[in-house]
């Protein structure tokens, strides 16, 4: 699990949340409100699939106009599921296989986002024991 989280808020815009992708080199990124608790998680998948079906209609492809047409709410994949610090990495499996996701916010009690664990963690994790 990664506890230095990085997240969004609903009012970031498309092009921050593009920049965070690409100057952070990750792919998930939970979503969360004020008081940082779970809204949402939205993916470098989401941003290819907004580009792929959203931005060749728009006529300009500037931070501006994609900010104005595309927001972090209408991309996000709202109450994501979620782990909890005792579940273990078999839970964390098998929703990645259960629910074809590949990153899972790990919350608190409150539900306030405390951590992230991906696929590639798990994969890093196995690796490390045979």
């Amino acid at each position: 699990m990664s506890d230095n989280v990085i997240v969004a808020l609903p009012g970031h815009t498309f092009s921050q949340v593009c920049r965070l992708f690409l100057e952070m080199g990750m792919h998930h990124l939970p979503v969360v409100d004020a008081d940082n608790v779970i809204i949402g998680i939205i993916s470098s998948y989401d941003v290819l699939k907004a580009y792929r079906y959203s931005v060749p209609d728009l006529a300009a492809y500037d931070d501006a106009t994609l900010d104005s047409h595309l927001s972090i709410k209408q991309l996000m994949t709202a109450n994501p599921a979620t782990l909890t610090p005792s579940d273990t990495i078999g839970n964390a499996a098998e929703l990645f296989v259960q629910l074809n996701i590949q990153a899972l916010p790990i919350v608190d009690a409150n539900n306030k986002v405390i951590g992230i664990i991906s696929n590639n963690d798990l994969i890093r994790q196995f690796a490390t024991l045979g």
